[in-house]
């Protein structure tokens, strides 16, 4: 009887060990054609003709980085696989052997024991998210009726009382801006580890980052916001700011941009720009200007001959808009001469300096040859110290 046991024992142990070890062998063999398939999928990825990603004619990501990305997300995809592969080959082949049944349970539990814990809070959680998903998606559909009304009143479908076009898309941007921070501040409190303490400690940091930081670029911003309700000059118009003159080129939400006589681009901060005067020659025609220059004659010359060489001078300026009569003013009665200043019209603002050149060109010409001079006469008395030009009265 005990050979007999001994037998029965020695072939069952023989059984398993055949059986593990075509268990083996079909891991191995699992884990080649892993590999085959792995080749196989980088092969076929190099066959693609891949083009270089560019944003705004900038490459970014070369087709060598792209296979590069690409094999290494197939690398690390079989990584994944083979070990995952593994581990389950491994309990199969523990729970068919009884001396190591409870270890492929243990197995079992070290991946199924979190799995169930993850899952579990995942179902907690699911009346939050559903908060989540539910703000998010009202957000999102409140946010694209302001840019369908934006547009709208942009493009002249929608008329409301004291909303212009021109201020449309920034009172778009302010809507959309608030409704995305109350988003957010309806969305935290619901976001896990919202009460940890490394959640509140990022918080702060970065609060403090953006008030120590963004001062500047908050005032900038805040400062184009107010430009934009004033008025004060929109695209294309010529202007003067802080001494600086030019042709608005940009407005943006943080800096303006100016391009000068001299196509200089000139940026001028927010800010800045709210804190100083706006000279606006383009007004609200922007295809007429006035251009002004002053002479002082003296009062030897009858006005009426100096305002009508000052006429003749701007009607010879070709870049003078015809169709408006030049004026002159009187401008001041001084001491000893008058000062006069010609007022005329030009089409194109950005001709003005030539204007400018052409005219006092023309005007030296007109008055040299009416034989008049451009100066302002001074008259002084002099005195010898020996005699008082006061007159004293004699006495009766």
């Amino acid at each position: 009887m005990e050979a007999d046991f001994d037998l029965s024992l020695i072939q069952e142990y023989a059984l398993d060990a055949v059986l593990a070890l075509g268990l083996l062998l079909a891991v191995y063999a699992g884990l080649y054609l892993i590999n085959w398939l792995t080749q196989l999928l980088k092969k076929k990825l190099q066959s693609l003709n891949l083009k270089s990603f560019k944003v705004f004619g900038l490459e970014v990501i070369n087709v060598g980085k792209q296979e590069l990305a690409l094999n290494t997300v197939v690398s690390l995809v079989q990584i994944l696989v083979s070990v995952a592969f593994i581990y389950f080959s491994l309990v199969i082949i523990l729970s068919q052997l009884p001396a190591t049944e409870s270890m492929a349970e243990q197995l079992v539990d070290l991946i199924f024991e979190p799995l169930q814990s993850l899952l579990n809070g995942f179902m907690d959680y699911l009346p939050r998210l559903f908060n989540i998903v539910v703000t998010i998606i009202i957000a999102r559909y409140l946010i694209k009726s302001v840019r369908y009304i934006v547009k709208g009143v942009v493009e002249g479908h929608f008329h409301f009382p004291g909303f212009e076009p021109r201020t449309a898309r920034t009172t778009g941007g302010i809507i959309t801006f608030l409704l995305y921070v109350m988003t957010i501040i309806i969305i935290f409190p619901s976001l896990p580890g919202y009460e940890s303490n490394a959640f509140k400690g990022i918080a702060t940091f970065i609060g403090a980052l953006i008030t120590i930081g963004g001062s500047s670029v908050i005032a900038n911003y805040i400062a184009g916001i107010v430009l934009t309700y004033m008025h004060a000059f929109d695209q294309g118009d010529w202007v003067e700011i802080d001494g600086i003159t030019g042709q608005v080129a940009e407005a943006g939400p943080f800096a303006i941009r100016l391009t000068s006589y001299k196509m200089e681009d000139v940026n001028l901060p927010n800010a800045k720009v709210l804190g100083t005067a706006i000279k606006n020659f383009s007004g609200k025609n922007k295809d007429q200007m006035i251009v002004h220059t002053e002479v002082s004659i003296g009062y030897d010359v009858h006005w009426e001959k100096v305002n009508q060489l000052l006429v003749e001078a701007a009607n010879r300026t070709a870049l003078i808009d015809k169709d408006q009569r030049p004026f002159v003013l009187q401008k001041k009665l001084d001491d000893f001469y008058i000062v006069y200043e010609l007022n005329a019209y030009i089409t194109d603002p950005g001709a003005r300096p030539k204007t400018y050149s052409t005219l006092h060109a023309n005007i030296l010409d007109l008055f040299n040859e009416a034989g008049i001079e451009i100066m302002s006469p001074h008259y002084r008395a002099e005195r010898d110290g020996e005699a008082s030009t006061i007159v004293v009265e004699e006495e009766k």
